[in-house]
């Protein structure tokens, strides 16, 4: 599930004021979801990110437990460390990739690094034609992936545009500039689901792709200006 950042969009701009770039916005949870997104299937999915929400969920199972076997209540109710147990396997070994050994055995390192290969030649694409189309001349552009790293749930990807100059800032993008991210960072042939488990394999979830404004040829720029 892709959802492109933009101050405009999220439902709290205040959290889109950053120190430096590349800057990772996940942590901001559910201020960096597009107003009136209650509901939604982005914001179901964004609940899962909850870690206390997980933990109860893990734990459901023993007040049902308790229901179904109140003369044994209060063994199961005194029970923390199978309690502690239970999240922890949840939390280690179904809803994360925890070891090297386990990364391996999604992907081979070396197909994880040609998936990232794969988004960082895209995310240059995509800020060539985006830097083209402003006139930026000076200064980097940093298109940031960021990728939840919950395995065997659907994946979760945040994509922001950040520079540098005159200040750190996440660029305002038009209906244009998201609508090229949509359509290009992922297809049939390198889906979110793919670049998921390269993350997964490779252990990192995200992805900074940086380009020199200043290095962006003529070339690029007049065909922006031509399609304009």
């Amino acid at each position: 599930m892709l959802h492109v950042i933009t101050p405009s969009t999220v439902s709290s701009p205040s959290t889109m004021k950053i120190r430096k770039v590349p800057r990772g916005l996940f942590a901001h949870g559910f201020s960096v979801l597009p107003r009136g997104s209650f509901g939604s299937p982005l914001y179901r999915r964004m609940v899962v990110e909850v870690s206390f929400l997980r933990y109860l969920l893990a734990l459901s199972p023993f007040p049902v437990l308790i229901l179904m076997l109140p003369e044994h209540a209060l063994a199961i109710g005194q029970a923390p460390a199978l309690m502690f147990l239970v999240v922890y396997l949840v939390e280690s070994r179904v809803l994360s990739v925890d070891n090297p050994e386990r990364r391996r055995r999604l992907m081979p390192e070396e197909e994880a690094e040609r998936g990232a290969d794969i988004a960082r030649a895209r995310g240059r694409e995509i800020l060539t034609r985006i830097a083209a189309k402003r006139g930026l001349k000076a200064g980097e552009l940093h298109l940031v992936i960021e990728q939840s790293a919950l395995a065997r749930i659907s994946p979760l990807t945040f994509v922001s545009v950040q520079s540098d100059v005159p200040e750190p800032h996440v660029l305002d993008l038009d209906d244009e500039e998201r609508g090229l991210i949509e359509t290009t960072l992922f297809d049939a042939e390198f889906t979110e689901q793919r670049m998921h488990i390269t993350s997964l394999a490779l252990g990192r979830f995200l992805h900074d792709v940086t380009l020199e404004t200043k290095g962006v040829s003529a070339h690029a720029r007049l065909e922006a200006l031509a399609t304009a």
